[in-house]
């Protein structure tokens, strides 16, 4: 009978997690297919490309200030209404952008997408952090991240080929009908959540929980290291076309398919997380990445305007270190902190998704330095910022 409840438990859990999955790769699709048909957008509503650059950056910049809003009450609140309402402020938004004229309404309602699209990472990443401990924790991690990367590597292709052949409006119903799709498959399959009242009492305050979560060392380092992570990895992502189409001369259908070196491999890095943790500590791990990571993206500043086929091998190997790095930031946050995790990840998404969005304008600093000596900027920037975390995680590793 143990072993039968056992097995149901935790037939129960990856279910959840295939759920939770499914929504925050999801939100990121929403955000990553939008990517390729930039110039589209640009030339349909007849403005100028900084505008549309500025509808990308927004949409990551409200999915941040959103963990920061829900992060104190996301472990309180009900999270699969919380779910719903993501999912429903995603679809009206893209009913309005699909339909409207306006690039103002336009903007405006795909900053309300972003809203939806904030949610659901935070409410996902909770739920699996408080649904598994201990190595299972660092294996649900993995297992959603593989999930999730699975929309940059998707949605850049779909994007490019729907935009190409049913323009951007094609694009947004596309979503629409994710959307609605998503929306019947939580109400009726994802079962409802019993609320824990001591959930109450364990709060104390706004103020309190934020104190909490930077007064610790280790966390608000990780979290410092990670801001730089994301912010380079999407300086990358927005300097990708620019590259392949004017350096590399790659037609604008055709580059959606050379983003696919940079986010398989970061699958394959997801993967390669969920293995390893198993055998190796999760110190250790972070202390090797602290040192090839920067090293990669030294790489691609000096070598990435040499050939396109070593770009597509530099490429493979940093998004190897992107995607190892997502989960085991996760799992270490998720493990630093117990009584105010909910907070603590609530402000690793925010740092993420704030490095994402910065990184989004960084196409700015190519008037002041070139792409070349701009990443190898970056790369000696994240060598010197892994420093802060790096001699406490080596004397973890000692004792």
């Amino acid at each position: 009978m143990e072993n039968k409840y056992a097995k149901e438990c935790s037939s129960k859990k990856s279910f959840v997690l295939f759920a939770l999955s499914i929504s925050t790769f999801f939100a990121s699709l929403s955000q990553n297919i939008y990517t390729p048909i930039i110039p589209l957008i640009r030339d349909s509503f007849e403005v100028s490309i900084s505008w549309v650059n500025f509808t990308v950056s927004s949409f990551i910049f409200i999915i941040a200030v959103i963990q920061i809003v829900l992060g104190t009450v996301v472990d309180h609140q009900n999270k699969k209404r919380l779910l719903l309402i993501s999912l429903l402020l995603m679809g009206v938004s893209a009913v309005i952008c699909t339909y409207t004229n306006s690039f103002t309404l336009f903007t405006l309602f795909r900053m309300i997408q972003a809203i939806g699209a904030g949610i659901i990472p935070l409410v996902a990443i909770s739920m699996i952090a408080q649904l598994f401990e201990g190595e299972a924790r660092g294996s649900a991690m993995g297992t959603y991240q593989i999930l999730l990367t699975l929309a940059p590597a998707v949605s850049p292709v779909v994007g490019g080929f729907i935009g190409e052949f049913f323009g951007y409006e094609g694009i947004f119903l596309f979503l629409l009908i994710m959307a609605v799709s998503l929306l019947m498959f939580i109400v009726y399959l994802l079962p409802s959540e019993k609320q824990d009242e001591t959930d109450e009492k364990q709060s104390k305050g706004f103020i309190h929980a934020y104190k909490a979560v930077f007064s610790h060392y280790i966390g608000t380092s990780i979290m410092i290291v990670s801001f730089l992570v994301f912010f380079i990895y999407f300086a990358i992502l927005v300097y990708l076309p620019v590259l392949l189409h004017d350096h590399y001369h790659v037609s604008l259908q055709f580059i959606g398919l050379l983003y696919l070196p940079l986010t398989v491999s970061m699958i394959v890095g997801s993967m390669l997380f969920k293995r390893l943790q198993k055998k190796i500590s999760l110190n250790t791990l972070f202390i090797s990445l602290l040192i090839f990571m920067p090293l990669q993206v030294i790489l691609f500043g000096v070598l990435h305007a040499q050939s396109l086929v070593g770009l597509s091998i530099i490429l493979f190997g940093y998004g190897i270190m992107v995607g190892f790095s997502a989960p085991l930031f996760s799992t270490l946050i998720s493990n630093e902190y117990s009584e105010h995790r909910g907070t603590a990840l609530g402000v690793f998404n925010f740092v993420r998704y704030s490095g994402m969005a910065l990184g989004g304008m960084s196409s700015a600093l190519y008037h002041v330095l070139p792409g070349s000596a701009l990443f190898v900027l970056f790369g000696v920037l994240l060598l010197l910022v892994s420093i802060l975390p790096y001699k406490r995680f080596q004397s973890r590793n000692a004792s």
